[in-house]
């Protein structure tokens, strides 16, 4: 089932950063072992970049996600042991995990309106061509394919269609941000978005919305999430969502979409 482990993990030596080729080849060697082979495209993890902690004690943490329902790797028979990132070697001194079955994602109380903090750059394209933006879409057509390849069912295409059309982008704050990565340079963003439903959205697509905004915290968001790309944090709140164009909202009329 899709988990969530906090690996926090000490060097005697300050942590330095680590690229996300490093990153890639520490999550397939945790999750695949040294012998697989890890040129496949569709993996079912994803890794934060190396995170600060504690820097003065040699602390350092990595958020890995797992996604298959069939499987749930132990990381935690990995304390004590030593790991190498790059030409950083850690020892694993704790390895927390918080389960997220799919159905509890499905069931848990839906809001319609979502707040992602893109921590790590954020890769999308469209066409070809790389887009350094949150566009809400492209946000949920990546969580949406990871999350019907690896979930016991798939989310219904009626209800997709109705969330693709609904979501919108309500407000961001975000920065553009390269990337190098084995095959070139790529350019993503990091900050924040505020995303949101329209009013009349359906109840089922309200909780498929919610769903995937918590399901981001695991799969994470867009390209490379196997590379510590695309990693964020999300709030879901329920406030008054915005209305579809033409419409009256029920609770204030002739209100015109909200500001974020």
């Amino acid at each position: 089932m899709p988990v969530r482990w906090t690996v926090r993990l000490h060097s005697p030596k300050a942590a330095r950063h680590a690229t996300p080729a490093q990153l890639h080849g520490l999550a397939c060697a945790l999750f695949e072992g040294a012998g697989a082979d890890h040129t496949s495209q569709h993996k079912p993890f994803s890794t934060s970049p190396l995170l600060a902690a504690d820097p003065r004690r040699g602390i350092a943490e990595l958020c890995i996600g797992w996604l298959d329902d069939r499987t749930h790797p132990p990381l935690d028979v990995l304390v004590g042991h030593r790991i190498r990132l790059g030409s950083q070697f850690f020892t694993v001194v704790h390895a927390d995990p918080e389960p997220a079955p799919y159905e509890a994602l499905l069931s848990a109380p839906a809001a319609r309106r979502a707040e992602l903090t893109f921590l790590s750059p954020t890769l999308f394209t469209r066409s070809g061509r790389w887009i350094p933006l949150p566009d809400p879409e492209l946000v949920y057509q990546s969580l949406l394919r990871r999350w019907n390849q690896y979930a016991p069912a798939p989310i219904a295409e009626t209800v997709v269609k109705e969330l693709l059309d609904a979501v919108v982008l309500t407000a961001h704050d975000i920065l553009s941000q390269p990337v190098a990565l084995p095959r070139g340079n790529r350019v993503g963003f990091t900050g924040q978005a505020a995303l949101a439903l329209l009013g009349g959205t359906s109840p089922e697509a309200a909780a498929a919305f919610s769903a995937l905004t918590r399901f981001a915290a695991v799969a994470g968001v867009g390209a490379q999430t196997t590379h510590g790309l695309g990693y964020v944090r999300t709030a879901l709140t329920d406030r008054t969502p915005p209305s579809r164009p033409g419409s009256v909202s029920a609770t204030n009329p002739g209100e015109g979409p909200a500001d974020g």
